[in-house]
């Protein structure tokens, strides 16, 4: 449950996740975006934004349409959605940066890496991508320190993040 309580009024709202729960503010306190996990410590990560709007919070899930965005990039041992997470607001409350995250264990090659969306919340579409290393060259301190520390080279070099279940023809001899 999502509770906002100011002088003279109480808005609450639902949501499926709760631990590890982040609070995210539109510059403009409008709006803010909440990100937790309704798996466990590791995963799987959702985010929706609420819209403050008179006597009523509007419920804008995120994670489905970025998960879609994202898709299934690399080779996993069975399929499985990223962490998405909100990041930093980009325009008042209006544009919001979310990333999507390889979920961080063994079972993806490149666990761990990402990609950023910036949503227009008006109508729900993603406007641009960023990779990587854009994203933490461009954004580096509103990141995390799970998506700062993503590591680069399996970027840079995707075959060197192979995680060796995935691809049996490569280990053999």
């Amino acid at each position: 449950m999502v509770e906002l309580v100011s002088p003279g009024r109480k808005l609450t709202a639902k949501i499926f996740f709760g631990l590890n729960t982040e609070v995210l503010w539109s510059p403009d306190s409008k709006a803010f975006a909440v990100s937790g996990s309704s798996e466990g410590a590791n995963g799987l990560y959702w985010t929706d934004v609420f819209l403050i709007e008179g006597e009523r919070l509007v419920t804008i899930p995120l994670a489905p349409l970025i998960q879609r965005t994202f898709g299934h990039p690399v080779k996993c041992g069975w399929p499985e959605d990223p962490n998405v997470a909100a990041v930093t607001w980009t325009e008042a409350s209006t544009r919001i940066l979310l990333a999507a995250e390889i979920i961080h264990h063994s079972n993806c090659d490149s666990f761990g890496t990402f990609k950023a969306y910036e949503v227009h919340l008006p109508t729900k579409t993603v406007i641009k991508t960023y990779d990587q290393l854009e994203t933490k060259k461009l954004f580096k301190p509103e990141l995390g320190t799970e998506l700062a520390g993503a590591p680069d080279n399996c970027v840079r070099n995707p075959k060197s993040c192979y995680v060796q279940a995935n691809h049996p023809s490569l280990n053999k001899r």
